[in-house]
């Protein structure tokens, strides 16, 4: 191909997936997560890791109260975009 040319383009087709998930989707089993037993029998758990998985569940409750405060004076800003509305609707 000499270099003035243009490549050949072609278009293929491929399905449009809308995956929706909120924070809430998130954020409800991340909070949840420090109360999860750690499996019978598992063996190389860090000594540190319920300390973590607390400390993560903490954190994913006080995102979650952001986001409610949010949500309360802005109930669409954080929406799926597929749940949004333009301003002024």
């Amino acid at each position: 191909m000499a270099a003035d040319e243009t490549p050949e383009v072609t278009l293929v087709p491929v399905k449009k997936y809308e995956i929706n998930v909120t924070l809430e989707d998130i954020l409800t089993p991340l909070t949840q997560i420090s109360s999860r037993p750690i499996e019978a029998g598992e063996t190389g758990v860090h000594p540190e890791l319920a300390g973590h998985l607390q400390r993560l569940s903490e954190l994913a409750s006080q995102l979650k109260e952001v986001v409610g405060a949010v949500n309360r004076i802005h109930p669409t800003l954080l929406a799926p975009q597929a749940q949004r509305k333009p301003p002024g609707d």
